[in-house]
């Protein structure tokens, strides 16, 4: 449950950087591609203004022009003549090739303008797939890498415990080994006769009552081994021969005082 809940968490924690880290990508995105519009509506702005002075321009050259003209013919004497009618068919041609140019200039500007517009757009819809993309695969990486670590936690816990297992198991057979030990020699011989012979001693799966402690330790020692490993309150014949074996052991206690532990069970 608490792996679950670790794993949750964790997932819940890249969840909200995914988003943080989508949020700070579109805000620079956008922050790029608003910068880049404005100044092209500000081109454009410029554009037009720049252009409509232009043919204000032309418009007024042309109109200069023809009086200019018209003074000259009229000085001359020829303001009715052939040539002030030709003269004001050349000045509007004139004035129209302008303007005609101005506008071809005006609408390439104002076409360069927009296909930059379409090109920030489109680098921002670019950049934001990306961006998308990129956190998308970090946050299935991140997540990979975590399961990983706890499919990788699993197997040294088991390992743990198996190893926990071995030991314990092997620990008891010691224990065994070393109660067959000491039981088959000296005074546990002697107990072991009386056991077979009288019928009175308990077998391993036999239920046992707690007891006090036994008079006459051969030392303090052995009384705080009695106390540490609570051998009095022990409830089956197996933990008892274990503890034993484990004294006998470590040399805590003496045969004599194995024999007075099992009298006081009323095992001989």
């Amino acid at each position: 449950m608490e792996g679950r809940d670790l794993r949750a968490a964790y997932e819940e924690d890249l969840n909200r950087l995914k988003t943080a880290q989508r949020n700070a990508a579109v805000a620079d995105l956008e922050n790029t591609r608003n910068q880049a519009l404005s100044n092209l509506e500000a081109e454009r702005a410029s554009n037009t203004a720049l252009y409509n002075q232009q043919r204000s321009t032309a418009n007024a050259q042309n109109r200069m022009n023809a009086k200019n003209f018209q003074e000259y013919l009229a000085a001359t004497g020829r303001a009715n003549s052939g040539l002030s009618a030709q003269a004001r068919m050349q000045n509007a041609n004139n004035l129209n090739t302008s303007i005609n140019n101005l506008n071809v200039g005006e609408a390439g500007a104002l076409a360069d303008i927009n296909r930059r517009s379409t090109l920030a757009n489109d680098a921002y819809n670019s950049g934001l797939a990306s961006a998308n993309a990129t956190i998308e695969a970090n946050y299935i990486q991140n997540l990979l890498n975590e399961r990983q670590k706890e499919w990788e936690r699993q197997m040294q816990e088991r390992q743990l415990q198996e190893q926990i297992r071995q030991f314990n198991e092997n620990l008891a057979l010691q224990r065994q080994q070393l109660y067959s030990k000491y039981s088959g020699s000296g005074g546990g011989g002697s107990s072991s006769k009386s056991s077979s012979s009288s019928g009175t001693k308990a077998s391993n799966d036999v239920a046992i009552s707690s007891v006090s402690s036994p008079a006459k330790w051969s030392s303090t020692k052995a009384t705080q081994w009695y106390v540490n490993n609570n051998v009095g309150r022990l409830t089956s014949k197996n933990q008892l021969d274990s503890a034993i074996a484990s004294g006998l052991s470590s040399g805590s206690i003496t045969k004599d005082d194995a024999n007075r532990i099992y009298a006081s069970y009323g095992i001989k």
